[in-house]
């Protein structure tokens, strides 16, 4: 067995994973590796098979049980605070234990700032007594989005708790657990770099030592994971590497060799929990462990076995995580980088070994980077390799130099909290130039799992040639890549799609082929005024967190027009992050010179600025792509309508064997004008003008276009009570089938030349 943990490791990985899904397809694969087993390694036959029916079981168990036991009507709670609260602007949110034995998230609305300095007071461990009602997370409302549902059931969560008030004098301190002691330790040690650390180092500073980003500026963040450098700002095996070696060496000045290893061993546990027990966190200290017990008891583990070790034991504890990207990723480049480490070393150049390190840790995490995140830098490599030596030892050192300074003497901090400062600007300045407009970023999409099959199967054959110094199979990758980025060329199916961008419309057109990609609106969120007390670190916006990675998830690098309807937020707002972060082959927007509010006037300028096309558009234009043909209904050429919504980019669209009519936000009396235009318009689908508000969709028009599908881009639980009740009792006596985005989430239309399926994200 010795040498040979991988082979029970991917067994154990494989019941995990099947126990999950419950697919056939992965009883096949399991199938044929233990075929190959039998063949080639048939001694680790019998440890395999007994691995993958235990954890295929363990994970059946897991998840049988992985249910609630509070009633959904429960409206009284005892909650035991697990975790230190966090008060972000005007919002209370924290993880608790009910008297029931179940965690919780807790999502509290804070409505005065006298009461959010109070509770500034909360503490984990407290037992606070209050009354509130259940919700159900969220599940993922789009196609390629994050689920939350799904994440926090991952840790045991069923429901989030939203209290109708609450007090600390409602709440009572109880003793903390030893775990918990550590987390209040840990929050104490941000607290005070929060405090003593000037505002540009505190993200950074926290990351490398407490493994928290939450502090960081999130365009930063946003940079460094653009360049494929976002692995520095987590503590992973580096870190621990040289924090452990460090202190190892300074311990044997003091103490015999066993010893020091034993201390460490002892020590390790503690760090995984004050530095956030991640699952990169995790990963090393458990390597790093075995390693120093190995030291301790005078023998040797291959490498490989312990990081197999290390995954089973990681899977025994938290399953879910093999399905986290951290878990996956920090897994995947420790077992490239112990394979490739003869090849690495043969270099004498510690640059060559830092590229040679850098090349294969970049190759063999390159599937999941695409699973996950749909794009990957081609500045990447020659970044990590001036960032890397920067993080490692100079900015990971002067971060822990300083922090334990403070602690000694603080004026000794002073002079390591400056010049990490200037390091840092340095450092951060840097990011900000090459993710803005150079980061080479290359948008692929998210493979299929034959591309994946592909990839890996490439990448292994490479790695294996790499070793008899046949370099020619990395060859292998760049076709799977060229094949990955050429594939939606050659589908033959087209699509549109419904997004569900909250209170606004969003709508993706692609053609077979691929012959053309557009996007009518963009959504955009509405922000309403708030004091200096309710301002949240990072407010949610839609394109940066949803319009932006669908497109990327398509492997969309490239729109051939953004049509924007008309001025309002809820359908332009998110415009300019499209923008920055998708090229815009052209603008389509409507010809009313004289009435151009300022979001569109700001989007033009900005489009000026990068010298992309502006096309302004009225009732007569039209244009053909294959079998796809668009006509512009509106604006008119003459007398623009006084009402903004009235003035809404129109389209009538012939796709996938249906007709369509997107109406932006238009309202009765725009209707009215189609009706004198165009008295024999009829269509199969209708986009519901301005979200099914009570001035639109009216009796005249419904009877005359006929509609056979009506589909109304709402947000959930709006302010606005969009659709209104008059518009649906309008449609259903029509005979109309009515698809909402607030019911049914993102709708997709999947179609060849002349038939299609509507398909939706939420059943």
């Amino acid at each position: 067995m010795r040498g040979n943990g991988v082979y029970v490791a991917i067994a154990a990985i494989w019941g995990i994973t099947a126990g999950y899904q419950r697919l056939y397809g992965l009883h096949f694969v399991m199938a044929v590796y233990l075929l190959f087993l039998l063949r080639y390694k048939r001694d680790l036959f019998p440890a395999c098979l007994l691995a993958a029916a235990l954890f295929y079981l363990y994970m059946i168990w897991t998840e049988t049980h992985n249910q609630t036991v509070l009633p959904k009507n429960k409206t009284h709670f005892s909650l035991r605070l697990i975790e230190p609260p966090v008060i972000d602007g005007d919002q209370l949110k924290v993880k608790g234990r009910t008297k029931e034995k179940e965690k919780v998230q807790l999502l509290y609305k804070i409505n005065r700032e006298r009461d959010k300095k109070e509770l500034f007071q909360l503490r984990m461990g407290m037992v606070c007594r209050f009354e509130g009602r259940l919700e159900a997370p969220e599940p993922a409302r789009n196609f390629f989005a994050f689920d939350y549902r799904k994440y926090l059931r991952s840790q045991q969560i069923h429901w989030i708790v939203k209290p109708s008030s609450f007090s600390v004098a409602a709440c009572k301190q109880t003793r903390l657990h030893p775990v918990e002691v550590l987390r209040s330790i840990r929050e104490k040690g941000m607290d005070e770099i929060n405090e003593h650390f000037p505002p540009a180092v505190i993200g950074i500073v926290q990351a490398l030592i407490f493994g928290e980003r939450e502090e960081m500026d999130e365009a930063l963040l946003e940079g460094y994971q653009k360049l494929g450098l976002v692995h520095l700002l987590a503590i992973s095996g580096s870190h621990v590497t040289l924090l452990v070696s460090g202190c190892f060496y300074l311990c044997i000045r003091f103490i015999t060799r066993e010893a020091a290893a034993l201390l460490l061993i002892l020590l390790l546990p503690l760090y995984m929990i004050l530095t956030g027990a991640s699952p990169s966190v995790v990963r090393a200290s458990v390597m790093a462990m075995m390693l120093l017990w190995s030291r301790y008891r005078k023998f040797n583990i291959p490498l490989c076995d312990i990081l197999s070790l290390t995954c089973i034991v990681m899977l025994l504890i938290q399953p879910y995580d093999l399905f986290q990207p951290g878990f996956q990723l920090s897994f995947i480049v420790s077992f490239a980088l112990i394979l490739s480490m003869d090849w690495i070393e043969q270099y004498r150049s510690s640059m060559m070994r830092l590229f040679a390190a850098t090349l294969v840790a970049q190759i063999s995490s390159l599937p999941f980077l695409l699973y996950h995140f749909f794009e990957f830098s081609l500045l990447s490599i020659p970044l990590n390799m001036i960032f890397v030596p920067l993080y490692s030892f100079i900015i990971l050192p002067l971060s822990i130099i300083a922090l334990v300074a403070h602690y000694v003497v603080e004026p000794l901090s002073l002079p390591f909290i400056y010049l990490l400062e200037h390091v840092l600007d340095f450092a951060n300045r840097f990011v900000q130039l090459f993710a803005s407009d150079r980061s080479l970023a290359f948008v692929l999409g998210r493979p299929s799992m034959l591309l994946l099959l592909c990839y890996g199967m490439a990448i292994v054959w490479a790695f294996t040639q790499m070793e008899q110094k046949k370099y020619r199979a990395f060859g292998y990758v760049v076709i799977v890549i060229a094949f990955h980025a050429a594939f939606p060329y050659m589908n033959r199916y087209g699509e549109v799609v419904f997004l569900d961008v909250g209170q606004g419309d969003c709508i993706y057109i692609e053609l077979p082929y691929r012959k053309g990609v557009y996007l009518i609106d963009t959504g955009g969120t509405v922000l309403l005024p708030k004091q200096s007390w309710q301002k949240r670190r990072s407010e949610w916006r839609v394109g940066a967190k949803l319009v932006v990675p669908f497109l990327k998830a398509k492997g969309i690098r490239q729109l051939d027009q953004l049509i924007i309807t008309h001025g309002d937020a809820d359908h332009m707002g998110a415009a300019p992050e499209v923008i920055r972060s998708i090229r815009v082959k052209e603008l389509v927007i409507g010809n009313e010179s004289r009435a151009y509010s300022p979001w569109q006037t700001a989007l033009m300028a900005g489009m000026k600025d990068r010298k992309m096309k502006i096309k302004k558009v009225e009732k007569g234009d039209d244009w053909k792509v294959g079998e796809a043909s668009f006509y512009v209904l509106n604006p008119p050429r003459t007398a623009l309508p006084s009402n903004d919504n009235d003035r809404s980019v129109v389209l009538y669209a012939k796709l996938g064997g249906l007709s369509w009519l997107f109406t932006g936000d238009l309202e009765a009396e725009g209707e009215g004008r189609l009706i004198r235009d165009f008295p024999h318009l009829q269509v199969d689908v209708l986009k519901i003008g301005h979200h099914g508000s009570a001035t639109s969709t009216s009796e005249p028009f419904l009877k005359m276009i006929k509609p056979q599908i009506a589909i109304i881009s709402v947000g959930k639980n709006n302010r606005y009570h969009h659709p209104h009740h008059d518009v649906i009792a309008r449609l259903k006596k029509h005979g109309v089938r009515i698809l909402r985005t607030d019911e049914h989430g993102a709708i997709r239309y999947r179609y060849t030349k002349k038939a299609g399926t509507f398909t939706f994200m939420l059943p």
